[in-house]
């Protein structure tokens, strides 16, 4: 909540610490750590999306956020300055139990500067607004991270005087209309304009600078030299109140001792929230009240020349304000002569190779994901491929091309190979009852095919979502045959080819097929007869008993290493570890290799249908269809806690594209903006 003064008293809301517990809300504590040093982040952001919940670490890392009951179901986001963002369902948090969460340090990325040849003389130019004819206070000691936006943009008179862009940031100035604490802190931001909505969008400088001030009154300074960083058009500069929990503590007990002495103020309401009846206290507040007032001009004046934008919390949703912040920034038409740094080489509009990897780095930068892996091929041929961030934090050990990642539900599309090799050879019929070649696994209600497992036809279930240890398992098992105990009894959901049901498990099953087919264990089978004969040198399954080098760690949505359990209970379905370059390799033997025919691709790439007629998109082990644009595409892509994997082929196109993370954060990537840079649309 916040309090405008200019020479007349109003009646201000409070929402303190004090007066909103209870009615059903979640309090969530936790730590947030630098990935790589283990060092407390202080003053992180952290809330949820476009919601009034949010808050700010205090300088020891540690918060405490709480949660209303509408929210608990959603995410969590961190943020920091030079750090990678993450999200983090609300299900990682339990209440009694504080959770750690790591950020990790963003790419760093340097800018080019350009200094002429010829000797120019150095303009400087003070953008923004300078007038203010009140004040805007922050009494929300509930949450934090309340920030004010100002569009800095040249006025007609200053490209009169010679203004161009770019120019580079020298210094910015908050205009502290009354300040009645020991102390107070901002920190300053820039922001891009977002092209969509006009508003602040994603942070242009990735340095926290945040200034602490005693002063009663004045002009809050911020020196920005040392940036030398260039803005090539207009920008938001952003003030971020910076309040731990000892400040927000501190100015609560100051209001209940301005009520105690001025009880004539306060006004006491009932409003409903959440459902619930609760109690607001209304205070008739004045220039005195514990906080610091940003100064502001609400003038209709004011409101037609600059544009301002506030937002109440870290996360929240940047409204527009008709009170403008006052607030300057100075730029010059040439840096300081500080000695200029090395310059990476900027991306090129025709370089797909150069703006794919923007692409990868900025996904990294804006989900906190630690590695990953990326591999193209075009017609068969090497185009791309990038190993980006960390295999292993702790260590420091970057991610290589053969550095092996899960691939998860991947594993269905690269077993679907032994299938059409064990038809190819007239070993398997697809349509067979699976008994035929799993005679111990019990009988259903009604006969279940190779093809409908293969197809998520069968009626099996998949991982209960509600119940982690059916997902995170600690026993092994040596065959796919031996792992059926954990769902061979369970009754089906549906009749066969009645409906479309994705299962791992019905997967797990087609392993016990290859295995009663070939007598062979699954992994040995596919090693032997589908990855020896690929070349696929990095492919196994994902036996966390055995030390395999290369192999990445993972993580968790916190930012914590994180096995989750052993795998071997599926390997045939999502248990499987490869590289990028492995499945590129194998997406081309399919498009070009001697391995299968083509009436058996025809088979794996043609999508089933229900009962009914109605197509489900997915063949066998592949989900096929057209992309965005229209392209013909083979795919599969798979996640899990703590890794997320994508594969590709558009056979018209001869494209295939393969991407692999240490993360479950993956799964997010727009993989088809990577297809676009290497196909016409």
């Amino acid at each position: 909540m916040r309090a405008y003064m200019k020479r007349f008293m109003r009646i201000i809301p409070l929402f303190f610490l004090f007066a909103t517990t209870g009615f059903g809300q979640l309090i969530i504590k936790g730590t947030v750590l630098n990935q790589a040093t283990q060092q407390p982040v202080p003053y992180a952001n952290i809330g949820i999306l476009n919601s009034n919940v949010g808050t700010l670490s205090n300088p020891d890392g540690s918060f405490s956020i709480m949660i209303p009951q509408k929210h608990r179901k959603d995410i969590l986001h961190f943020s920091a300055l030079g750090f990678r963002k993450k999200a983090v369902p609300m299900r990682f948090f339990q209440p009694e139990k504080p959770l750690t969460v790591f950020l990790a340090e963003r790419t760093k990325t340097l800018h080019a500067i350009t200094i002429t040849g010829k000797k120019e003389r150095n303009q400087t130019f003070e953008l923004g607004n300078r007038s203010f004819r009140g004040g805007v206070l922050e009494t929300d000691t509930t949450y934090a991270g309340r920030s004010m936006a100002l569009l800095i943009k040249p006025k007609e008179a200053d490209v009169k005087k010679g203004f161009t862009f770019p120019v580079f940031l020298e210094k910015a100035s908050l205009r502290i209309f009354r300040n009645n604490l020991k102390s107070f802190r901002f920190r300053i931001r820039f922001n891009k304009v977002d092209p969509l909505t006009g508003q602040p969008g994603e942070d242009l400088v990735q340095q926290s600078m945040i200034v602490e001030s005693t002063m009663k009154n004045g002009w809050l300074a911020f020196d920005l030299s040392a940036l030398r960083y260039p803005v090539s058009g207009p920008f938001f500069v952003t003030f971020e109140q910076i309040t731990d929990l000892k400040d927000r503590t501190d100015i609560a007990d100051g209001y209940r001792k301005y009520m105690q002495e001025h009880p004539e103020r306060l006004k006491i309401d009932t409003v409903e929230f959440e459902g619930k009846k609760a109690v607001r206290q209304m205070l008739r507040g004045g220039i005195d009240l514990p906080g610091t007032f940003i100064g502001i001009a609400s003038s209709q004046a004011a409101a037609d020349q600059f544009t301002s934008y506030v937002r109440e919390t870290s996360f929240g949703e940047w409204k527009k304000v008709r009170g403008i912040v006052s607030a300057t920034v100075t730029v010059s038409s040439q840096p300081n002569p500080a000695p200029t740094p090395i310059s990476e080489k900027p991306c090129q509009s025709d370089q797909p190779e150069c703006l794919a990897e923007q692409l990868c780095r900025d996904f990294m930068d804006n989900t906190g994901l630690n590695g990953m892996q990326i591999s193209v091929s075009m017609a068969n041929k090497p185009a791309w491929s990038a190993a980006l961030g960390f295999a292993d934090v702790k260590n420091n050990i970057a991610v290589t091309d053969s550095t092996l990642f899960r691939i998860n539900s991947v594993s269905k599309a690269v077993t679907s190979l032994a299938l059409m090799n064990l038809v190819s050879e007239g070993k398997l019929d697809l349509d067979a009852p699976i008994q035929t070649y799993v005679p111990a696994f019990p009988l259903k209600k009604y006969p279940v095919t190779t093809r409908q497992l293969a197809g998520h036809l069968a009626g099996f279930r998949d991982y209960n979502e509600t119940d982690l240890s059916d997902f995170i398992r600690t026993e092994h098992f040596e065959s796919a045959t031996q792992a059926l105990r954990i769902f061979e009894n369970d009754t089906l959901l549906f009749k066969p080819g009645a409906t479309f049901g994705y299962s791992t498990f019905g997967w797990n099953l087609i392993g016990a097929v290859i295995e009663g087919i070939s007598g062979e264990n699954y992994l040995d089978y596919m090693a032997k007869h589908v990855w020896k004969p690929l070349g696929l040198q990095h492919t196994s399954g994902d036996d966390i008993r055995k030390k395999q080098p290369n192999r990445s760690k993972f993580y968790d949505a916190t930012g914590q290493e994180n096995e989750l359990g052993d795998w071997s209970y599926k390997y045939a379905g999502g248990g499987l570890l490869s590289t990028t370059q492995d499945l590129v390799k194998l997406g081309n033997a399919l498009l070009y290799g001697t391995l299968f025919d083509k009436k058996s691709k025809d088979i794996l790439f043609t999508s089933q249908r229900t009962t009914d007629g109605n197509e489900t998109g997915y063949g066998l082990g592949w989900y096929v269809g057209k992309d965005k644009n229209g392209h013909r595409i083979w795919h599969h892509q798979g996640d899990s806690f703590s890794s997320s994997s994508h594969l590709l082929i558009y056979p018209d196109d001869q494209l295939v594209i393969a991407f692999l993370a240490n993360s479950q954060d993956g799964v997010a990537f727009d993989i088809q903006k990577i297809s676009e840079l290497f196909y016409k649309k």
